[in-house]
Order: structure tokens, then sequence, then C-alpha cells
């Protein structure tokens, strides 16, 4: 599915763990190990080329060392000159035609949670293409549950053709859910719309019929026979997804729809999955 993968090294535990949600997630794909290092390569007068060649070749042989360890002997190793890493990833990322990135949690976060700082974030945020990011500790096989994330949006039915896809190369369980939140009722006119219980019954059947649609409609186009839970719920869509990736081995979230053309825009939702998912 995916063909040319960068995986973010950060010289710390964070960086085995992508490694290894890489081979789970692409096995057979490219791989291009990458690290960055602090240095502005625009070129000028003052410039410390030596201090650069230095820090250059530390990188990589730091990458080499990370390559051996992770058992990826195939992998390229790309060492990126750049003040900020994650403007570096997102560098490679588009020179390449990569379809993922996949980075670490945080090398202080919790074992077995996310946990981004500033530089996973800034990856996520503005990314050319999607980005997976592996919990930490992460050593596991082929998930045999995948959750999905649905509202409809071009963004969420994207993010359910990838988890279903990935869910028919795996034989994987299929959990989709719709999380409706009853403050984001229409109003009519000037009137706003109390929200009784058949105003929310009638907006989930509604929902209900859209997602039951687009997961038949991703399944017979992808030709795929998977045991599918499909369910529409109310609630906080932050807390709710969050329970789910607790009964789940992967999460699949789409990005925010006002985001850059092809970018990666994380929205409260996203941004919150990601800091609290387990």
């Amino acid at each position: 599915m995916f063909t040319k993968v960068i995986i973010g090294d950060d010289g710390h535990a964070g960086g085995r763990d992508a490694i290894a949600l890489a081979r789970v997630l692409a096995p057979d794909a490219e791989l291009v190990l990458a690290g960055t290092y602090p240095y502005d390569s625009t070129a000028s007068r003052f410039a410390l080329l030596g201090y650069a060649n230095a820090l250059r070749d530390d990188t990589n042989d730091a990458l080499g060392r990370a390559r051996d360890a992770g058992e990826i002997p195939a992998a390229r190793i790309a060492a990126i000159a750049d003040t900020s890493p994650a403007r570096g990833l997102h560098r490679l990322a588009a020179e390449e035609g990569a379809d993922l990135v996949v980075i670490g949690s945080a090398h202080h976060g919790i074992p077995g949670r996310l946990l981004l700082g500033d530089v996973g974030r800034a990856v996520l945020h503005g990314s050319p293409c999607p980005v997976a990011v592996a919990p930490h500790g992460f050593a596991g096989g082929p998930p045999k549950t995948i959750g999905i994330a649905f509202n409809g949006a071009p963004e969420a039915r994207a993010a359910l053709q990838v988890g279903a896809a990935l869910a028919g190369a795996w034989g994987a369980r299929l959990v989709v859910r719709d999380v409706l939140e009853p403050s984001a009722m229409p109003a009519y006119g000037p009137y706003p719309v109390f929200e009784t219980e058949e105003h929310i019954d009638a907006a989930s059947a509604t929902a209900r019929l859209a997602l039951n649609g687009a997961v038949a409609h991703v399944t017979l186009e992808l030709g795929i026979d998977v045991e599918v839970d499909a369910e529409v719920v109310t609630g906080q869509p932050a807390e709710l997804l969050d329970e789910l990736s607790a009964q789940v081995d992967l999460m699949v979230c789409g990005s925010r729809g006002w985001g850059a053309v092809r970018r990666v825009a994380l929205g409260s939702t996203s941004d919150r999955l990601i800091h609290h998912a387990s």
C-alpha cells in the first residue's frame, strides 16, 4: 500500500519505535531513515563548513547504527541540515515523493501511549503526506483491530479508505465510529433548536445511513471481506475516540479540512487524540 516511507529518527527510543512501526505498516516499501542536524545550509560567506560536515558525519554515523539496530539494511540514510527538524522532514518527504512519514512519541512519554513534543506536533501539522506515530515502547506486530474516526468529510473518507485497505491486508477487524456532538445540531432561521431526543435520533439516523454507505462503498471498491463494527454514537468526539483507542491496535484519523492543499492540518479533535491515544 505504501511505496516510499520516511522514518524520522531522533536518536532516542522514539526512533526505534518508528522503525518498528514502519516495518509493520510498510514491509515492502522503500525506506528512508532520516535524521536532522541543526545547521542553516543557506549559502553564506560566514558558513562554517567544517562544523557542518562534522554534524552531518555524526548524524550519518548515528543513522547507520539505528539502521543496523532496527534490522532494515536496505534502508537509505538521509542526514538533513535544518534548524527545524519538522521542516527538514517535510522537505525530504516532498522531494522524495513519500506517501508516509513515521515518527515516534516523545522519549519521556508513558509506555504504551502517545505523547508528542513540539517537534512531533510540528511534523504532523503541515506534512505533505500522512504521518504515523508509534507509541512509546512499540514493538508489536500487525494490528488485529483498527479504529477509524469518521464524520463524513473527505478527509474522514480518506482515513476510512486507508484503514480498510490495511484491514484487508492483515485480515484485521474494523471499528468505525461517527461521533455526533449534540451541540453541533443545526438551527433554523433565527430560532435556536433545542436538542430533544427526537432531534438527536433523526440526526443519528441520517449519519448512520451515510456511515453504512461509506463503509459498503469502500469495502466493495477494495474487494475486501473483513469484520466491520460501524456505529454512530453521541458525545464529545475527542473523549469517545480516546476511549476507542484503548480498544484497538491502530487508530486512523483524518486531518482538518481547512488545511493547505495536500497538507496535513490538525484540528482540535485530532490534536487531542494524538496526545492521549493508547
